[in-house]
């Protein structure tokens, strides 16, 4: 089953440019470790426009979405840079959506 992960980041006040940073950080070590392809996205209208960037991940399956979380959160580097992006995080929501049928929706 494919899953495809949105991940709504409102960053704190102040933290906008040091974000950045810990976003290149994210960005070498998740190549590294296999981390799939990822868009970001930022609010045009309506809900959290400001210092708020939302990250839509595509993932095969949920296996290989927990293997490479396992994977990050043995790896030192990605700990390091979990740290630093708490900093700078007000807030952190994930939302893990699937692709719904017709059958399975009943039309």
């Amino acid at each position: 089953m494919k899953i495809t992960s949105i991940e709504k980041v409102k960053f704190a006040p102040g933290k906008w440019e040091e974000a950045g940073e810990v976003m290149k950080t994210f960005t070498k070590l998740a190549q590294k470790l296999g981390f799939p392809e990822y868009k970001i996205y930022g609010a045009v209208s309506g809900g959290d426009v400001v210092q708020t960037l939302y990250f839509q991940t595509e993932w095969a399956s949920m296996a290989e979405m927990e293997a490479l979380m396992e994977k990050m959160f043995s790896d030192a580097e990605m700990r390091e840079m979990m740290a630093k992006w708490a900093g700078v995080v007000e807030s952190h929501e994930v939302t893990l959506l699937k692709e719904l049928s017709e059958e399975e929706l009943g039309i």
